[in-house]
């Protein structure tokens, strides 16, 4: 009977780590004992890149060591294989499944930095839904604000001027395209929502260009002078410097 006790909290508590565990195919297989060498294998594999036998070998010690130091590493690994190989989906389950089951786990801050990471990896091109994206910059914000002084800062800064670049994709496109159409009041709409909203966002030397054009057509010179000016003095582009210079002389000469 004693024993009996014994047993019955140990398997709820692998009932309950199994039952909110990713899909994954356990591997049965005579190995060490011990969970430490057995990680250490593990981790030499996925430094080699044999990802296969690495997964197996974490999978393996997440199911028969539940509750020790090592089963929380190699799910945090596990999930990092997945992120190695670029299988970003599979790797922001995993990142996510570490998080929620391990939260005193030692890589809880890099774990989510990579969940995020993966989240925005796994969106589709900036011309499709960018609901992903929305996503990954949702984790990321998070992220940063948990982890104010982390080492992956910078890197999560330019995941989210990445972001803010797709978002803005669409709005762009539509701006061109009132511009080419010289419908120049409702490209300024567009452009001005850009400004507005994806401040975060870099600009293209050509649409700082036709942003100028449209304040420029829309009455609002001042403005489109002051941007004329940066481009003639700063842009990289022999043709935009050229083409604002011109409409600098022309504005003079009015």
């Amino acid at each position: 009977m004693k024993l009996i006790r014994t047993l019955v909290p140990f398997c709820l508590a692998l009932l309950v780590l199994l039952s909110g565990c990713p899909k994954r195919q356990v591997q049965q297989k005579t190995a060490p004992a011990d969970p430490e060498q057995l990680l250490a294998q593990a981790l030499n594999d996925k430094r080699a890149k044999r990802f296969q036998q690495a997964e197996d070998a974490l999978t393996y010690i997440i199911f028969n060591f539940p509750g020790s130091i090592q089963a929380a590493d190699a799910q945090f690994f596990l999930a990092d294989c997945y992120f190695d190989r670029k299988n970003y989906a599979e790797a922001e389950r995993e990142f996510d499944f570490y998080l929620k089951n391990f939260p005193n786990g030692r890589y809880q801050e890099e774990a989510a930095f990579k969940m995020a990471l993966a989240a925005l990896y796994a969106a589709p091109p900036p011309y499709k839904d960018q609901s992903q994206a929305l996503k990954a910059q949702d984790l990321l914000n998070d992220f940063l604000y948990d982890y104010p002084e982390s080492r992956f800062r910078a890197e999560a800064e330019r995941a989210l001027t990445d972001i803010q670049s797709r978002l803005a994709y669409r709005e762009f496109e539509a701006a061109r395209l009132y511009f080419r159409a010289g419908e120049f009041k409702s490209a300024l709409v567009y452009y001005e929502f850009i400004q507005d909203n994806y401040h975060l966002t870099s600009w293209s030397e050509s649409d700082r260009y036709r942003l100028a054009l449209c304040y420029a057509e829309t009455g609002e010179k001042d403005k489109a002078v002051t941007i004329l000016k940066e481009l003639a003095g700063n842009a990289l582009s022999t043709k935009i410097r050229q083409a604002a210079q011109n409409q600098l002389n022309r504005f003079q000469h009015h």
